[in-house]
């Protein structure tokens, strides 16, 4: 599901970058300058600004929920919540102090034999 996800993703990344390299500009630009026809496109007139600027905004809002999806995926699946589980799991759970019977028996401490004091 991820990868299918990760697909769509992509998918829409690259048919955004191309539906806003479609879309006219406000003025003529340098293509006026140049001697380029300012008033040619694709959709003509007015009417591509209007079909581009919804296709662009619906594909925008795509790539932000998928963006958001598999941000929420990847933070469940990251080595840092996996490390924060490890660290919060014995806080949570304390470990129960060893039993009586199950401690070994200390060893005697042993003090160094002094020699007498001489006078």
């Amino acid at each position: 599901m991820v990868a299918f996800f990760t697909a769509v993703h992509v998918l829409l990344c690259v048919f955004m970058i191309f539906v806003i390299l479609l879309q006219p500009g406000k003025d003529a630009g340098m293509g006026a300058a140049l001697g380029g026809g300012a008033a040619t496109s694709a959709f003509g007139g007015r009417g591509a600004v209007t079909f581009l600027s919804k296709l662009t905004a619906v594909c925008a809002g795509l790539f932000f929920l998928t963006s958001l999806g598999l941000s929420f995926v990847g933070v469940r699946s990251s080595v840092t919540s996996s490390v924060a589980a490890k660290a919060a799991a014995p806080a949570a759970a304390p470990a129960a102090a060893p039993k009586a019977s199950d401690a070994e028996p200390a060893p005697a401490p042993t003090v160094p034999a002094r020699a007498p004091a001489q006078k």
